[in-house]
């Protein structure tokens, strides 16, 4: 690699998500593809809402990565009316294995997100997470 804007995203992603309101914040999985910038892939975690409770809830994303800034759209399936897509842009972190910025619904609300690749990366995120709740 000849430079930070030569990192491929691709490969198994773990991370959380909070919300812009006192709630816990909420883990997934991601599986990204860099192609010449383009980023595809898709997400699962699991429902925290009331009407999505103990519910997988999986989606597809669809964006692009220039140079360390991240941009892409996560599109659920089966969504159900509250909103369907949800955009996301971030930076990529120095080595290449770690992805943090912002999520927005428009008009609806945003909060922070963060993303770590590698073998010790689901641990990493859990006791993120937990710290995070940790008051």
């Amino acid at each position: 690699m000849s430079g930070e804007a030569d990192y491929d995203l691709s490969g198994d992603w773990s991370g959380f998500f909070n919300y812009p309101i006192p709630r816990p914040p909420v883990s997934f999985e991601a599986i990204l593809l860099e192609a010449e910038g383009r980023l595809t892939g898709s997400t699962t975690e699991r429902g925290d809402l009331p009407h999505t409770m103990s519910r997988t809830l999986r989606a597809v994303i669809d964006g692009h990565r220039e140079g360390m800034r991240v941009e892409f759209l996560k599109m659920y399936e089966d969504a159900d009316g509250d909103y369907d897509a949800v955009r996301y842009t971030g930076h990529v972190e120095a080595g290449g294995d770690e992805i943090s910025g912002e999520w927005q619904i428009p008009g609806v609300w945003s909060g922070t997100f963060l993303m770590i690749r590698g073998p010790r990366a689901k641990a990493s995120v859990e006791r993120s997470v937990t710290e995070k709740i940790e008051l």
